[in-house]
């Protein structure tokens, strides 16, 4: 697999191989470079890995939701994503007190994960899917240096299939 910060300023896609598995891949042309397996519909555990190495992602709570990052296979958070649903965006913190924001646009067909003062690092367009999901990613020039970008890419498509799911339910209910 090729490294994250190798990956700048190329075409990348998510993909969903099978609508029968929650098992994605991130693909620069026919490489898969990246992958995030949910572990089930039921609950919102996933895993990533890439040639940078493997992470968990997790969300916890219901009226206050926050996702928890770590390292593959640690009990430790290495970064939390507290979401503002109303405001459709969220508040990614590392214990490093650097913070990342997280905006979506109104018809959830974009995604960012920007700096503070609100420059781009990793933006998820063409978000698409019913059956089979994908999107088209970019990772921006200021990113290719920051040590989490190896997990910020499968965070955000992460995020994305969150949103999906809660859209979905709401739509169910």
């Amino acid at each position: 697999m090729v490294r994250m910060s190798e990956l700048v300023a190329h075409e990348l896609q998510w993909v969903q191989p099978s609508g029968m598995r929650q098992y994605y891949e991130l693909q620069a042309g026919d490489l898969a470079v990246c992958i995030l397996h949910m572990e089930s519909s039921f609950n919102s555990r996933a895993s990533s890995e890439n040639a940078d190495g493997s992470w968990d992602f997790d969300r916890h709570g219901f009226w206050h939701r926050q996702v928890t990052i770590r390292a593959g296979g640690s009990g430790e958070d290495i970064a939390l994503y507290n979401p503002n649903t109303w405001r459709q965006s969220g508040v990614l913190t590392l214990p490093s007190t650097r913070v990342y924001l997280v905006k979506f646009n109104f018809w959830n067909t974009q995604f960012y994960i920007t700096t503070e003062d609100g420059q781009n690092l990793v933006s998820f367009t063409r978000i698409r899917g019913m059956f089979h999901y994908s999107c088209d990613v970019e990772i921006h020039s200021l990113a290719r240096n920051l040590p989490e970008l190896p997990w910020l890419v499968p965070l955000g498509w992460y995020l994305i299939l969150m949103q999906f799911r809660d859209t979905a339910a709401a739509a169910a209910a």
